[in-house]
């Protein structure tokens, strides 16, 4: 251990004629702890947040949608969605049918927007076992079965095993009514999101081309990639190289709006939540101010003894160090033991219908883990650099002129 690093870690442990500063250089160090974690949790908890988010709009939007511009009346080629499920990046190519459709139980009735795709593909594409609640997904081959969305069954008051009315409220049959037929409740779903546990149902693709009477080959497909994130680039690839009737829109588009939302959100809550360590920051820097002060007398006798500027300015940022090493490394306990309790007993519950989920999860990066504490320690150091100049500039006879 080198002299100046002994007598900075003598100074900090020491008791001091003035026993404010040491009150200070706690609270320094405890303000500093608090500061780095609560950005530490903050980030985590926003980050947790938007990862939940974008896993299941992922998971029930799918990661990619192709299209024909053409509409309903045209189709995707086989030879298209063929070449398109043989590329790398690919776990699936998912046809489907989506029309609005009209449920009814007795005298209850709710508009749905009705998505057709074979059973076996379903749990594959839109991974939607995860969020079932109640019932299953048919097997394959079954007919006239309907997954239903929480919120939508509640409205309908169903459950597995009832029987609901589906019809095609886009066309009409004259004095007959609308185009229709009866459908067994096989399962509910509850993705937390209202927007698609109000109005989002499954049928199987032969009962979808049944009812709203549009046989062969669909004109929209789902793309499943290896994972969510590569679906900007493969999109953009993919759009390039097949043009014109066809359209690709990824998951992050069709919810634009809301991660702009999220991201404009998360900018202000850090800086309030800086301050906070700019606060433990200050009191850093007013603590080593006055241990310079009191220690005019040490720093005389040391330049006396022919400690150099340097060797003195080095024992206040050795002091600035240690503290700072203290806070960042208690904050990242203390945000540690906070984030893991939270992710175990939810004790920051939220409204589901609202945020998509119903506790605050806390997803740890290392840009929290270690960026925050290290920014942390090198801000404690250059609250360091002006009490350690002030104390290098201390001229041996003037501090022991009344000694």
């Amino acid at each position: 251990m080198t002299p100046e690093r002994f007598i900075a870690r003598r100074y900090l442990r020491a008791k001091h004629e003035y026993g404010f500063i040491s009150f200070i250089g706690y609270l320094g160090m405890l303000g500093l702890a608090l500061g780095v974690a609560a950005l530490i949790l903050t980030f985590s908890i926003m980050r947790g947040f938007r990862n939940e988010v974008e896993r299941k709009l992922a998971s029930l939007d799918g990661h990619v949608r192709i299209a024909n511009v053409a509409g309903s009346s045209a189709t995707l080629p086989d030879s298209l969605l063929a070449a398109i499920a043989r590329r790398p990046e690919v776990a699936g190519v998912t046809p489907f049918l989506a029309r609005h459709a009209l449920g009814r139980n007795g005298q209850r009735s709710d508009g749905m927007l009705l998505l057709g795709m074979e059973w076996e593909q379903l749990g594959a594409a839109l991974k939607i076992d995860d969020y079932l609640t109640a019932g299953e997904v048919p097997a394959a081959g079954q007919r006239r079965r309907i997954i239903l969305g929480a919120k939508l069954a509640q409205s309908l008051r169903v459950v597995p095993g009832d029987r609901l009315h589906l019809f095609d409220i886009t066309y009409l049959l004259g004095k007959q009514g609308l185009r229709g037929g009866a459908y067994t409740v096989a399962g509910i779903y509850r993705s937390g999101m209202v927007e698609y546990d109000q109005q989002l149902a499954f049928v199987s693709l032969s009962d979808a081309q049944e009812l709203f009477d549009l046989p062969g080959q669909p004109a929209n497909a789902i793309i499943t990639l290896t994972h969510k994130d590569l679906a900007d680039a493969f999109a953009a690839r993919l759009g390039d190289d097949i043009g014109y009737p066809y359209f690709l829109t990824t998951w992050g588009e069709r919810h634009a709006n809301l991660f702009a939302w999220l991201s404009g959100q998360q900018m202000p809550i850090l800086i309030v939540f800086g301050f906070i360590a700019f606060v433990a920051l200050i009191n850093i820097l007013s603590m080593l101010s006055l241990v310079v002060i009191e220690k005019v007398r040490d720093i005389g006798i040391l330049r006396s003894i022919g400690f150099s500027r340097l060797q003195i300015r080095k024992i206040f940022l050795y002091q600035g160090g240690m503290v700072g090493l203290a806070g960042s490394v208690g904050g990242v306990a203390l945000a540690i033991v906070l984030g893991l309790l939270q992710n175990r007993y939810h004790f920051i519950a939220l409204d589901a219908d609202i945020y998509f989920m119903d506790y605050l999860p806390v997803l740890w990066t290392w840009q929290a883990l270690v960026g925050i504490p290290l920014l942390a320690l090198l801000l404690s150091l250059g609250a360091a650099i002006m009490p350690s100049r002030k104390a290098s500039a201390i001229l041996p006879a003037e501090a022991l002129r009344y000694e």
